[in-house]
């Protein structure tokens, strides 16, 4: 029964309801929470030149944390946060320079809409291969994630998820052109981004084979972040100042060298064991350790799966660079976009697990984002 239902579920009105139902956390949290004052860039209100206002309550907390490092850049240009990629600040920067007075507002609607076209796409692209159920399944899944809310903060998921999963779909339609394109804005989103270009080209051998004349056109992908390394060369004296950055949050993100995952799963384990169960930061760890070790349950499930080698390929390098830096955190959100986990659940047969995943992510999505949107870091 319940599968039929998957059959008959509308993209669109699944999407609208999913939008609107996360405005609820967002007025419960104004009522319980006070807004975390710990850090300058926590709550976007302490940053923008605006009268605070009921409708404050339904905007302002889409922009919290790194959304006001990609306002700030839009607005003045880079100063020392190289960490953030330039193509979605050019992208607010675009729309800002044509909505002035409404930027906010307009921002909040135009991530929504590029979520919701990436979703269109991944429907299509699913659907290559599978049926309209297991597509509304996966859709479903990535939605109800604790961390899916940032696909409509001003954030840059939504954009990297839109352009990964164009690069792959016009792969599979063998318009390598667009493909290349689309694969070069990824990389210049953010760094993660490189995953796509080992997966496109095992895309292109698998269906053109070894073809000398266009197999240099890869050569472009890696384009936005050259392009993007010469900028940092010139602005702070170092090509790859993007990486240096990383180790300038003060979350013990190491940047000089490669930490192996099991040294960093103890590290969490001693976190757990010697801070106060009641504490914030031990229920942070554990939501870190927690995804660190799902997403890494699912990407056996992937490969026993068979997903396509292509998406397993970008899946693994991109988890492989998040998790190599001494540290989960920003886990729940970063894995966002590693869409094969999500697919593998819908065809994981297993009811319970299912279940508990439908049961429990809801309620945690619920939770972060009212957190989130007081201005306690959630990811």
């Amino acid at each position: 029964m319940a599968s039929s239902v998957f059959r008959w579920f509308n993209l669109g009105v699944l999407f609208i309801l999913w939008r609107l139902t996360l405005f609820v956390p967002l007025i419960i949290g104004a009522y319980l929470l006070s807004y975390n004052p710990s850090s300058p860039v926590t709550y976007v209100y302490k940053y923008i030149n605006s009268n605070i206002s009921f409708s404050s309550v339904f905007l302002f907390p889409w922009a919290n944390f790194d959304g006001i490092h990609y306002l700030t850049i839009a607005e003045h240009g880079y100063t020392n946060q190289a960490r953030f990629f330039p193509l979605f600040p050019v992208l607010i920067k675009a729309f800002t320079g044509i909505f002035e007075g409404s930027q906010l507002f307009i921002l909040t609607l135009i991530v929504t809409l590029i979520f919701y076209l990436a979703l269109k796409v991944l429907q299509k692209l699913i659907e290559l291969d599978f049926s309209k159920e297991i597509s509304m399944k996966t859709i479903l899944y990535l939605l109800i994630f604790p961390a899916s809310f940032f696909f409509v903060s001003i954030y840059s998921e939504s954009l990297f998820l839109l352009l990964t999963l164009l690069a792959f779909y016009f792969a599979r339609k063998k318009m390598w052109f667009l493909s290349i394109v689309c694969a070069m804005f990824v990389m210049a989103t953010r760094f993660v981004g490189v995953a796509i270009l080992p997966a496109l080209i095992y895309e292109f051998v698998k269906k053109e084979g070894i073809n000398i004349k266009k197999m240099p056109l890869f050569l472009f992908i890696p384009l936005g972040l050259v392009l993007y390394s010469i900028f940092n060369y010139y602005q702070w004296g170092n090509f790859f100042y993007f990486i240096t950055a990383q180790g300038e949050l003060g979350n013990s993100r190491s940047v000089s060298s490669i930490i192996l995952f099991p040294q960093t799963i103890y590290r969490y384990i001693k976190i757990l064991s010697t801070v106060s169960i009641n504490s914030y930061d031990w229920a942070i760890a554990l939501l870190e350790l927690m995804s660190f070790l799902f997403v890494s349950l699912l990407l056996y499930f992937a490969w026993k799966k068979k997903i396509r080698t292509s998406y397993l390929i970008f899946a693994l390098i991109n988890f492989a660079i998040i998790i190599s830096t001494g540290t989960f955190s920003g886990l729940p959100r970063y894995i966002l976009t590693i869409f094969p986990i999500f697919l593998v659940l819908s065809l994981i047969k297993n009811k319970l697990f299912k279940f508990a995943y439908v049961a429990i992510s809801p309620i945690l999505l619920f939770v972060l984002l009212m957190l989130f949107s007081r201005g306690y870091f959630v990811a």
